[in-house]
């Protein structure tokens, strides 16, 4: 296998892990009125996506350096797998306290594939290629804050509010699989 065809599956890999990140945000906003009509605790509400960007926020620098120090891939890997076990605790909560505690944990890892793709990437790519991928990479963002709200309120109506956690993990996993 040559080395442009073993860069598909990871830009692949690198697309589904930023697309996890970017969507989480909307789609969440737009469950909240049916998770907090189950779950109660409307005074938390704000809570459950603000604990989400802050983790990110907060964990994306950390995240960063260290990649430098321990490797980008090795990092990559724990972001996702702190991603997807925040996921699947959110998806699996009982209490509006719950998810706020399990949100902080999904957030932690989306501080990974916040900024390590982007790393990834400039590491990868020669610096002809890297305005492409970068380009891709920036309209996942912009996907995202479209097709999420749709997708959230898709999945409220017809499965439940746990799923939009639960979506996360056969991604996560194939995300992880391709890298």
């Amino acid at each position: 296998m040559n080395r442009e065809t073993r860069k598909k599956p990871l830009v692949f890999s690198l697309v589904i892990a930023t697309f996890l990140t970017a969507i989480e945000g909307t789609i969440v906003s737009t469950a909240m009125p049916k998770i907090v009509g189950d779950l109660g605790g409307s005074h938390l509400y704000t809570w459950v996506i603000s604990v989400y960007l802050l983790a990110t926020v907060i964990t994306t620098p950390i995240f960063g350096k260290l990649a430098d120090l321990f490797g980008r891939k090795k990092m990559f890997v724990i972001g996702v797998i702190i991603f997807l076990i925040g996921s699947t605790l959110s998806g699996f909560s009982q209490t509006m306290g719950q998810l706020v505690v399990f949100r902080l944990v999904q957030g932690i890892g989306a501080g990974a594939l916040a900024t390590l793709p982007f790393t990834i990437i400039g590491d990868v790519f020669t610096f002809e290629e890297r305005g492409k991928v970068q380009a891709l990479m920036s309209s996942v963002w912009g996907i995202s804050g479209i097709i999420g709200p749709l997708t959230g309120g898709l999945i409220v109506d017809t499965i439940s509010w746990h799923w939009i956690f639960f979506m996360n993990i056969p991604f996560g996993i194939i995300s992880l699989f391709l890298f």
